[in-house]
């Protein structure tokens, strides 16, 4: 009956939790560029480069946005530390589980000993030699739970990692496309920058003819030139300002800033079309699918069970064991086969108040995981709030832009015009040249800001790089 006993107890628990245990980082994601999916497998977001640092036109054709993240999710070292992490706190929930499993231990021993017997007559010495193996197992039968507790307690923390893996996920598909965006607003205000020269060119040699006609006076020429000088200045800045955020981009991605590729340009033309969702909608959405709040949701279910399995702690535990072996003597007689079993109980009553003060750190470990859970969750709203009217904020302010610039250049056109026939000043076409380099450089922040706030937004709502389970 006693051999009953323990050949089914534990097979209660092997049956629930074999795979588990035996295998946690099923639970954790596949690679460090992989969402994690609860319970359901994990989705791949690199998809056509994930058997390649770089992919096999790197330098050659130019890269669109996906390709980019693609690349930067295979190199960024953020994604790595995340994805380990969350193979560890695996590799920690299925030590939890080893608590549901019976402990079944080997010992052999061999013993020589030297005895003398005392009789009449001088003594005289005996060696006895004894050898054999044991098999020692232990279960705990029972304990109120606190193996349970303890073991989800794991888990969720497990899970907590999981999610932070995925937001960290999410936070390099941001950098990334804040990189990429930022890098063609200087290259489209790199452009501007060489208009503007042309601009200013045209005004110096309008100035120059006219001066050389005598129709000018030297002031005009004065004028235009320190114009044309400031533009060749500000086309030179800018160019190193492009560098710098290639440079930001590449690293970024994972790439050393001295390789060059190439990125497709952003288009001349930007239509902007609002079809957004209320602030309220775009919220719920957010609660639902924000990665860093589900981490703090398993953050507050990992304190939750920790603090119960503080409370348990001073429970009775009930465990079990099972001793069984054979001993070898000296001069091949050998002992039958022995065994015991015995049934303990172990009740906690005083550790110098150690179980008091566990509890009262479970309570306040539970506490700030809850201020936390708060502190995010109003962050979440925060940005979603913020982001939702950038949308709209930059859809006009893009509109505005190309209106501003088309009116700009008219001005530049007619009072250059104007000056070559004598009724207009240069003062006339320098402030009209100002006004066509502020419109370039307004409408190419506006494109830029038009591509950041969706960007921002989809960010803010958790819908970068959903899981299919979650699509």
């Amino acid at each position: 009956m006693v051999r009953r006993v323990f050949v089914l107890i534990p097979l209660i628990f092997l049956s629930s939790c074999m795979n588990e245990a035996s295998d946690p980082f099923a639970l954790s994601p596949d690679s460090p560029y992989s969402t994690w999916a609860p319970m359901k497998g994990n989705t791949m977001i690199s998809s056509r480069y994930c058997q390649t640092l770089l992919p096999p036109t790197f330098g050659i054709e130019e890269l669109n946005l996906a390709e980019l993240i693609d690349i930067s999710l295979q190199n960024n070292p953020t994604t790595r530390q995340t994805w380990a992490m969350a193979r560890a706190m695996a590799a920690q929930y299925g030590q939890s589980l080893s608590n549901f499993y019976p402990n079944v231990q080997f010992a052999g021993q061999y013993t020589r000993m030297r005895g003398t017997f005392i009789q009449e007559g001088p003594p005289t010495a005996f060696y006895t030699t004894t050898a054999g193996p044991d098999v020692l197992l232990t279960y705990t039968l029972f304990d109120f739970g606190q193996r349970s507790s303890a073991s989800v307690a794991a888990r969720e923390a497990l899970f907590n990692a999981d999610w932070t893996h995925n937001q960290q996920i999410q936070m390099v598909i941001q950098d990334i496309m804040n990189d990429y965006y930022q890098y063609l607003y200087q290259l489209k205000a790199q452009k501007a920058a060489e208009a503007n020269l042309e601009n200013a060119q045209a005004a110096l040699d309008a100035a120059n003819q006219k001066f050389s006609l005598g129709l000018a006076a030297l002031g005009d020429v004065a004028q235009a030139r320190t114009q044309f000088l400031q533009s060749k200045i500000n086309l030179t800045t800018q160019k190193q300002n492009v560098e710098n955020t290639f440079a930001q981009l590449a690293v970024d991605m994972g790439v050393p800033a001295n390789v060059s590729f190439k990125v497709q340009p952003m288009p001349e033309q930007i239509e902007a079309s609002l079809l957004l969702e209320s602030v309220d909608a775009l919220v719920s959405s957010a609660q639902e699918q924000r990665q860093d709040l589900k981490a703090a949701q398993a953050d507050l279910r990992a304190k939750e069970a920790l603090l119960l399995n503080a409370k348990r702690s001073v429970l009775p535990v009930f465990s079990s064991t099972l001793d069984v072996g054979k001993y070898w003597f000296q001069q091949g007689a050998v002992e039958k086969l022995h065994w015991y079993a015995e049934i303990s109980l172990n009740i906690p009553l005083f550790r110098g108040y150690f179980y008091k003060n566990q509890w009262k750190n479970a309570e306040a470990n539970l506490e700030k995981s809850q201020a936390q859970l708060m502190q995010t969750e109003l962050s979440i709203i925060q940005h979603v709030t913020i982001a939702h009217m950038n949308v709209k904020t930059s859809a006009q302010n893009l509109q505005d832009t190309q209106e501003y610039l088309k009116a700009a250049e008219l001005g530049f056109n007619i009072a250059l015009s104007g000056y070559k026939a004598g009724t207009a000043t240069i003062l006339d076409v320098l402030s009209a040249q100002s006004n066509v380099a502020d419109a370039r450089s307004k409408k190419a922040g506006s494109q830029r800001d038009w591509f950041l706030s969706l960007a921002s937004l989809s960010y803010a709502t958790g819908s970068l790089c959903l899981p299919k389970e979650e699509l």
